[in-house]
């Protein structure tokens, strides 16, 4: 599952508009609307706004190789 459609699926979850995400966010409804379709490619500080808005976070992980 892409990071765009969890976004919007937990958006729907919480009733909020991608407007309403905007502003609380402080991210422009352009940048939502992209990311939400899969085609943005925002920073992760731009990710990190938008995801502290619907109660999510990001978690980074090292891989091991062998």
């Amino acid at each position: 599952m892409d990071i765009g459609k969890v976004i919007k699926e937990r958006r729907a979850l919480l009733g909020i508009s991608q407007q309403d995400l905007s502003d609380y966010s402080g991210v422009s409804i352009s940048t939502v609307k992209d990311l939400e379709r899969g085609v943005g490619n925002p920073s992760i500080d731009t990710l990190k706004k938008i995801l502290d808005v619907v109660g999510l976070e990001i978690i980074l992980q090292v891989k091991q190789t062998v």
